[in-house]
Formats: structure tokens, sequence, C-alpha cells
């Protein structure tokens, strides 16, 4: 089955926060996780969700396919 996110989402989804500043407990309790959920998304033992992805794009005002897998 192919994945609808790409493979490293989870990684740019760190690396956006960090650029931005963005501290994990604050944008954890947005998206509407928590902070442990969230660390192990960014760190790769949870696969990053799409619903996490949707908020996150929503939330930090990014297009979506930015996380989207193009094939």
């Amino acid at each position: 089955m192919t994945s609808v996110l790409k493979p490293n989402a989870s990684e740019l989804l760190s690396q956006i926060l960090k650029e931005r500043g963005i501290k994990r407990g604050w944008f954890a309790k947005q998206v509407g996780i928590t902070p442990n959920y969230l660390s192990s998304m960014l760190t790769g033992r949870v696969k990053l969700s799409t619903d996490v992805a949707i908020r996150s794009s929503q939330l930090l005002n990014l297009p979506l396919d930015i996380f989207l897998n193009a094939s």
C-alpha cells in the first residue's frame, strides 16, 4: 500500500517547527495530540498520521502538499 504522506514528512514537520521557533508542547496542544505523541512522530518511532499532517498544515499556514507523496 502506498503512503499518502512523504517518507520524510515527520522530518519536514520537525524542521519547520525548529525554523519557526515553535515549542513542541504548544504545537501538540494546538493540533490536539499529546507532546509525547508528537515527539514519537517527530523522532520516527510513530509514523506521522494524515490527520496530524492536515491539522499541522492548517495551523502553520502551509500548503498540505508539502507533506504529500507525489507518486
